[in-house]
C-alpha cells in the first residue's frame, strides 16, 4: 500500500535506533505521515531510557501483542526488516509467536505462513553483521 489516504494501520513504521537525538532519520517526514494519519509510528529509542527498549519488545507490546498478527491475519499486510541480523533474527521470532497463539497449528503454522508469504513478496529480512 503506497502513502496515500489510508487507515494508518495500513502503514506501520517499527523504527529502532539507539537514541532518538542522534539517529531518528526522516523524523520529520515521518511525523508529518503520523498526524496525517498514513503512518503508524512505532518508535524504540534503545538508550534513551533505564531499559533499553529494542523493536522486538515494541512490536510484543504495542496493542496488547495483537498488532502484528492482526495487520498479517486480518490486514493482509506485509513486514519488511532490516538491520542487524541478531534484530532481524529476535523480530521475526517475535512475530512467529505471535501468529503461533492464533493459529491452531501454533509456530509451525507460524512458520508455513511466512514462507508463503516470503514466495508472495510480502516477508522480508534484509539483515547484516
Amino acid at each position: 500500500n503506497g502513502i496515500g489516504n489510508t487507515d494508518d494501520d495500513d502503514n506501520i513504521l517499527v523504527f529502532g535506533c539507539r537514541k532518538r537525538s542522534k539517529d531518528y532519520y526522516y523524523s520529520t517526514e515521518w511525523e508529518k505521515w503520523t498526524d496525517s494519519n498514513r503512518l503508524r509510528m512505532i518508535p524504540a529509542f534503545s538508550r534513551d531510557q533505564k531499559h533499553k527498549l529494542y523493536v522486538q519488545r515494541a512490536l510484543r507490546e504495542t496493542d496488547d501483542g495483537e498488532l502484528i498478527a492482526r495487520h498479517l491475519l486480518e490486514r493482509g499486510g506485509a513486514v519488511y526488516i532490516a538491520g542487524g541480523s541478531k534484530m532481524a533474527r529476535a523480530v521475526k521470532d517475535e512475530i512467529v509467536e505471535a501468529l503461533g497463539v492464533r493459529l491452531d497449528g501454533g509456530g509451525k503454522d507460524a512458520k508455513r505462513l511466512l514462507n508463503k508469504l516470503k514466495r508472495k513478496g510480502l516477508f522480508s529480512i534484509e539483515a547484516w553483521s
